[in-house]
Formats: C-alpha cells, sequence, structure tokens
C-alpha cells in the first residue's frame, strides 16, 4: 500500500513540473523604418509692369533691387499707376507690402519755398514735406495690359476686365485710397485681402499722385526708400501672423 501510494505521488509532482513547463506568450512586432520629415518653402517671385518704355521686368526675385518708381522732377496734378504681379510656389500664403524705410528729404530752399515754409533751411531727412502730400493707391486687379490679361485659374478677373477699373468704379477691391507715404510707413503694411494659392496669380495695382492743389512748399523736396513685398504661409496660421 505504501509503494502504490509514493507512486501517486510521483506522479502527482511529474504533473506539476509538465505544468509548469507548458507556460508560452503569444507575441508580434512591426517596424515602420524610414520615416522623414521635409520642411516646406515659400517663394515669392514678382512681375511688374509699367507704361514707360524698359522699366518693366519678368517674374523674379528682386534680387537686383529694382525700383518700382523712379521719379523726377514730379510736380503738382502728375500721377502715374504700375501694376505688380504676385507668384507664390510650394504653399499656399498671405501677403503683404509695405514701406519699411522712407527717407524724406528737404534738399535746397529756394526763394518761393521759404516764402511759405518759414522753417525751411535743414536739408537733411525728415525735413522736407514730400512724403506727407504725396498720396498712394493700392488696389487687387487682373490687368488689361498685354500680357497681364485674366488667366483662367483667377475667377475674380470676369469682374475686373480692364486694368485700373476697380479705382474708377470704386469696387471694394481698393485695399488703401488717397494715403500718404508717411501714412503708409506708419501704418507699416498693407496686406493682401486674398489667401494667395500656390502657382496662381494675383495682381496688385499701385498708383501714386500729387494733388494739384499743392504748391511751393514742395519745391525740391524728395523722398526715398524701399517698397518690401512679403509672403507668408497661410495653412496653421490663420490670423495672418508676418515675422
Amino acid at each position: 500500500m505504501k509503494k502504490i501510494l509514493l507512486s501517486l505521488g510521483i506522479i502527482g509532482l511529474a504533473g506539476v513540473v509538465l505544468i509548469g513547463g507548458t507556460v508560452s506568450f503569444f507575441s508580434d512586432q512591426e517596424k515602420s523604418v524610414g520615416n522623414t520629415f521635409s520642411a516646406g518653402a515659400i517663394d515669392l517671385k514678382v512681375d511688374y509692369q509699367c507704361a514707360d518704355v524698359g522699366c518693366s521686368f519678368s517674374e523674379r526675385d528682386l534680387v537686383d533691387n529694382r525700383p518700382f518708381f523712379s521719379e523726377y522732377g514730379v510736380k503738382p496734378g502728375d500721377s502715374r499707376s504700375v501694376a505688380i504681379s504676385w507668384h507664390v510656389y510650394s504653399n499656399n500664403a498671405w501677403g503683404r507690402i509695405g514701406l519699411p524705410a522712407l527717407f524724406n528729404w528737404e534738399n535746397a530752399c529756394n526763394e518761393p519755398e521759404t516764402d511759405v515754409d518759414a522753417t525751411c533751411g535743414d536739408p537733411g531727412d525728415g525735413q522736407g514735406e514730400l512724403g506727407k502730400k504725396l498720396l498712394f493707391t493700392f488696389w487687387m486687379d487682373e490687368g488689361g495690359v498685354s500680357g497681364w490679361q485674366c488667366p483662367t485659374n483667377q475667377p475674380a478677373c470676369a469682374l475686373d476686365p480692364q486694368e485700373g477699373d476697380k479705382i474708377l468704379n470704386g469696387a471694394e477691391s481698393v485695399l488703401e485710397e488717397d494715403i500718404s507715404a508717411d501714412d503708409i510707413h506708419t501704418l507699416g503694411w498693407i496686406v493682401l485681402p486674398e489667401e494667395i494659392i500656390a502657382s496662381n496669380t494675383y495682381y496688385l495695382g499701385i498708383k501714386w499722385n500729387l494733388p494739384v492743389e499743392e504748391g511751393n512748399i514742395l519745391q525740391s523736396d524728395s523722398i526715398s526708400g524701399k517698397i518690401v513685398l512679403q509672403a507668408v504661409q497661410s495653412e496653421d496660421n490663420p490670423d495672418k501672423i508676418f515675422p
């Protein structure tokens, strides 16, 4: 009887060992390899059209610092307009234009000017009055000048078949009207109203005029400065934040 019990004990022990040896796990592992992050880009290029021979230029970066305006002998009643096209590649963007640097020069004081300006005398920067009197207007315009006809990718074209008619018709597309060069400099920037869709073309008209009622206080005065165009990504930037 003892032998039988002993045998049962051994069998039980062997059973315990057998159960302990059959524990296992189901598992699997997958790997995603070659993950990369590539930064996007904003590339703004500009075309320029004007009425004078030789002043227009084709789409480019403005690395050669060519002026949009180079005016001499300006007198009351004078005005001129130009058209600038914006081309942004790679990403959609917001755009803005401004005069971040402006210099007002008195230059000299001739007899007609001193008759109306008792303080005339310092020829330096900040002394001239032309920046206060020279007025600018900015408007969105698809353009009717040769080479600037309405592109098929711009629905607003149907509303603006001729260059400049938005100003004449008082349309809502006028961004700023009759704002002085000094005020543009003070405001800092004029923001384009619509998102610039990558690879589409957008046209901005700029007109300057010196009102006919201005007089001798402006004689020999001059202004100079940079007109700067900027583009910044619009995706994840709904508030149009520029650096």
